[in-house]
């Protein structure tokens, strides 16, 4: 056709370079991050990786040291409720009644709140003066050091209904567990300014400022630091790296700093054999492989021969042959030629989805083999998810230890009138919810007074002495509890456990912990259980067996399709614990630990989804604003050229296609004998 003015075009972004360009150069950053961060992850790990994967057993010990403190803090609670059951009027006898109460004191003093005279003491010296206000209402806990100067916790508590308030000091105690397998480590309790005020093991003066810099970190929650690479202790004839795992001291409920840290000083391997999942280099080779391909097809293939279909509709003289079915079509009529059937011609719809499909299977293909492939742990970390098995057992422990300690002591101040001890009842189940139900039953064990929720535990005649014990090894919901007699031997104290708390302990570690009983049955768990679920698998079933045995093996094991660490620590160390024969059992996905196998693996998930996510918005893009418009214009074309010169043909879009649905519409008009006006895109 004659050359004239051009029609208007939008331009940037309407034209058909537009997604080609935007696409294009999201595509090159992202190969270029590939190329630049696959490798990086891929060569990390060593000291970093050890370092995080002790986070959450430094977490959990945090916790359990802070369990400590506040146990003391419900001893004292309960034992001042029992003296408003039988009250003493001396301050003597009134102090010796809360001293068997608080069985981990160091020192008790009785002061009076209006005046802070002292009234009576017992044990070590309390530093009453390291209490400035001690008009309370309420129970507090503090940090303060003792006339040696050795830092104590002193737990203050207003005694009910008289001017009095009982201060006891309790040491500090740190749980024993080690980073198995390392060199110079140590536990350390530190305050913010990391000063140590208590340790376990010792631990290289150089490392201080390491763990100065971890105490001060601390005040915003866990983390750990890794010091300067090859300064640790030599093993194995190459040097270590120190490492520095840190976790607040929080007490209270809501929970507060206490103004400790728990602080994991170690070392560990200064470098790590790069393993990944996926070979980075491959994988950004595949990546900038399909992105390449895609570009150059779509270029060559679409958008340069429409723009030179532009060219030719606008008056270019040169003639081409185009191999896009609808670019042929719009040129012959153009020319007012016969549109000649020639093989190998393509439709657009099928070459732009071809075009893109080097992208989508290079997604898919990526993603699936990041997804599928089993990141390495290196033996380090798996002995980590033992430590977290062994403190989560020990924590249990505790509990259920402690829950037998606090009947044995509310025991020794009950009086013969039974019905006299409910409000003492409520105080102890106010302040230790490791409890759903506390409770005194008679010789046949039929509650006489109770408080706390219904109880589960059938009616039978209690167990003979005191001890914990499980009543029921079926049902909706396991029946554990803690018994002891009165003094008076015609009745028995029950606290029926709260499994809800002891799931909670359970949670604490991540992945699924699980607590079972002998019979491998499950009595706990950290996510959604029925009660009594047999182990099924049997890795977790050969765990919890060498773990009873007394050789726990943790090791990596696949359950149900899915790879995981696998670790497991009996509930023991305590008379009133050993003779139950329970076992926690954890397994935590191999995908969620601190790996440079799963960061490799998740910035490749990444790039899987965002080339696939391109590659969509290519197809979409060009499909929606070209494809589609281009259709049309050769179904029009072909109606011109069988003879319809009547149809006007509008432009959708003020684009090449807009451009192309004008000059056809004017060929259109020049073959009719009445001149229509010029359609526009208004």
């Amino acid at each position: 056709m004659s050359a004239g003015p051009e029609p208007v075009e939008s331009g940037f972004p309407g034209g058909l370079r537009a997604p080609l360009a935007v696409v294009g150069a999201a595509l090159a950053l992202l190969v270029a991050w590939c190329m630049i961060q696959l490798p990086a992850a891929g060569a990390g790990g060593g000291a970093s990786a050890v370092a995080q994967s002790q986070e959450l057993l430094v977490n959990d010990l945090a916790r359990a040291t802070a369990d400590s403190i506040g146990d003391v803090a419900g001893d004292l609670s309960t034992a001042s409720a029992l003296y408003t059951v039988h009250p003493d009027p001396t301050p003597a006898g009134t102090l010796a009644a809360i001293t068997r109460g608080t069985p981990q004191a160091l020192g008790l003093a009785l002061v009076q709140r209006s005046s802070g005279t002292l009234l009576a003491g017992t044990g070590e010296p309390v530093p009453v003066e390291s209490l400035p206000n001690k008009d309370l209402d309420r129970i507090t806990v503090t940090l303060v050091r003792d006339q040696s100067g050795a830092t104590v916790v002193l737990t203050a508590a207003p005694l009910t209904g008289t001017d009095w308030l009982v201060l006891v000091t309790t040491g500090l105690k740190i749980p024993a567990t080690t980073l198995s397998g390392q060199p110079a480590e140590a536990l350390l309790l530190t305050t913010f300014d990391g000063q140590v005020v208590k340790s376990r093991g010792e631990f290289d003066p150089q490392y201080q400022p390491l763990v100065t810099a971890a105490s001060t970190n601390a005040t915003g929650g866990v983390g750990s630091l890794v010091g300067d690479a090859g300064k640790g202790p030599v093993v194995d004839g190459a040097r270590t790296t120190p490492i520095a795992v840190y976790a607040p001291i929080l007490t209270g409920d809501p929970a507060r700093p206490l103004g400790l840290n728990l602080v994991l000083v170690g070392s560990a391997p200064a470098q790590a054999a790069a393993r990944t999942p996926v070979e980075t280099a491959w994988m950004t080779a595949i990546l900038a492989a399909a992105v390449l391909a895609a570009l150059m097809l779509l270029g060559f293939g679409f958008v340069l021969p429409l723009r030179r279909l532009r060219a030719e509709a606008l008056g270019g003289r040169r003639r081409r042959s185009y191999r896009l079915r609808e670019a042929a079509v719009v040129s012959a009529t153009l020319r007012n030629e016969i549109v000649q059937v020639r093989r190998g011609r393509i439709s657009a719809r099928t070459f732009v989805v071809a075009a893109v499909a080097p992208l989508l299977v290079c997604s898919a293909v990526v993603g699936v083999v990041a997804a599928t492939t089993v990141p390495t742990a290196p033996d380090l970390v798996v002995q980590g998810e033992r430590g977290l098995a062994e403190v989560t057992a020990g924590a249990l422990r505790d509990q259920l230890s402690a829950s037998l300690s606090d009947l044995r002591t509310f025991a020794t101040r009950a009086t013969d009138d039974v019905r006299s001890l409910k409000p003492a009842l409520v105080n102890l189940i106010a302040q230790n919810k490791r409890y759903r139900s506390v409770y005194v039953t008679d010789a046949d064990g039929t509650v006489q007074v109770d408080a706390g929720r219904t109880p589960l535990r059938t009616v039978e005649r209690p167990p003979a002495g005191s001890g914990l014990h499980q009543q029921n090894t079926a049902g909706r919901i396991p029946v554990l509890y803690a018994n002891t007699p009165l003094p008076d031997h015609t009745h028995v104290l029950i606290g029926e456990l709260d499994v809800t708390k002891l799931s909670s302990i359970l949670r604490r570690s991540a992945g699924n912990g699980k607590l079972v009983d002998s019979g491998l049955r499950t009595l706990a768990s950290a996510d959604g259980y029925r009660a009594f679920d047999p182990l099924t698998d049997q890795a977790l079933k050969q765990s919890v067996t060498d773990a009873l045995g007394g050789v726990g093996r943790p090791g990596t094991d696949q359950i149900d399709g899915q790879w995981y660490v696998v670790a497991a620590a009996t509930v023991t160390g305590s008379p009133s614990t050993d003779p139950l024969r329970w076992t926690v059992v954890l397994q935590q996905p191999l995908t969620t630990l601190p790996l440079p196998d799963n960061v490799v693996r998740r910035y490749a998930l990444f790039a899987a989804l965002a080339v696939g996510a391109a590659g969509l918005l290519l197809l979409g893009w060009y499909h929606s604003c070209f494809v589609r418009p281009l259709r049309r214009l050769a179904d029009a074309a072909a109606r011109v050229h069988q003879g319809d010169l009547k149809t006007v043909i509008y432009p959708e879009r003020l684009n090449e296609i807009g451009t192309l649905s004008q000059c056809l519409d004017k060929v259109r008009r020049q073959r009719t004998a009445t001149p229509a006006p010029v359609p526009l895109l208004v």
